[in-house]
């Protein structure tokens, strides 16, 4: 069963029983030259670009060859990496962060990303492959046999960020309320994870409501252990619908470094 450390950061259990469930929903993405990237993008929802070069900076390049007109906001490229890593599990990407600029808030980061782009920098010598698992298709699944897990993820609310302990400067302090699967205005579907979320504060059925957040985390642990891994090299380029696609990478040895341009695109909420 799931558990939650001390940092409010929770964590599922790989459960047998629902295996069969998440077979075949993890996704090992198509290899494309940046002059078809575009196309297969758009059929996939994601893309692995390889030799696409050795400075982070092709991260904008691609957003603006894939995405084009599309483009509303891109965050900033952020480093990311570390040494002797543990296992990321399957999330996606999206964070409240914002700033006062001269009077004016800013945001730095935003909860409603829509792509996400990733240039490896340095691969881990050992460790650190990489896990999709197809958001879509998990959450199809549920419609038939787990049909209450499946009505909570598209009708509750939870608080997103609602078990984070000690947020990080620029994280407001109102509970960021939403649904583990929604649709936007243009009927585009958002599929979501996170490990800090907890029922809406005061909510009637708040003990109901942690038992389905911690039913779906066993279930995303479940699909991240089923799923197949790929792995990154230096200079490649991953691009993906951060709406449909769950992403997370295995526990890692020695120094892995990678850069991460996350944007909106007109189609986001």
């Amino acid at each position: 069963m799931a558990r939650t450390g001390a940092d409010g950061r929770r964590q599922g259990e790989a459960r047998p029983e629902l295996k069969g469930l998440v077979d075949e929903t993890g996704v090992v993405p198509r290899a494309a030259a940046f002059d078809d990237a575009r196309s297969v993008l758009a059929e996939d929802g994601v893309v692995r670009i390889p030799d696409a070069g050795a400075d982070p900076e092709v991260l904008v390049v691609a957003a603006a060859r894939l995405l084009g007109g599309r483009l509303r906001e891109l965050f900033g490229i952020r480093p990311q990496g570390g040494t002797d890593s543990p296992v990321l599990g399957l999330h996606n990407d999206g964070a409240y962060l914002q700033g006062d600029v001269h009077g004016h808030t800013v945001r730095l980061r935003d909860p409603d990303e829509d792509y996400l782009l990733m240039h490896c920098s340095e691969p881990a010598p050992s460790g650190g492959d990489s896990v999709l698992v197809d958001g879509y298709a998990l959450v199809d699944r549920l419609a038939g046999d787990h049909r209450g897990l499946h009505a909570f993820l598209r009708e509750a609310d939870v608080d997103f960020f609602g078990s984070r302990v000690n947020p990080p400067r620029g994280v407001p302090d109102t509970p960021l309320l939403r649904r583990m699967v929604e649709f936007t205005r243009g009927g585009r579907r958002a599929v979501r994870a996170s490990d800090y979320a907890l029922p809406v504060p005061r909510v009637p059925e708040w003990d109901e409501h942690l038992a389905r957040i911690e039913e779906y985390a066993d279930l995303l642990a479940t699909a991240f252990e089923a799923a197949p891994r790929f792995r990154m090299e230096a200079g490649d380029l991953l691009v993906l619908d951060n709406y449909r696609f769950l992403h997370g990478r295995d526990a890692f040895r020695g120094s892995r470094t990678l850069h991460v341009l996350s944007v909106r695109t007109v189609d986001a909420f």
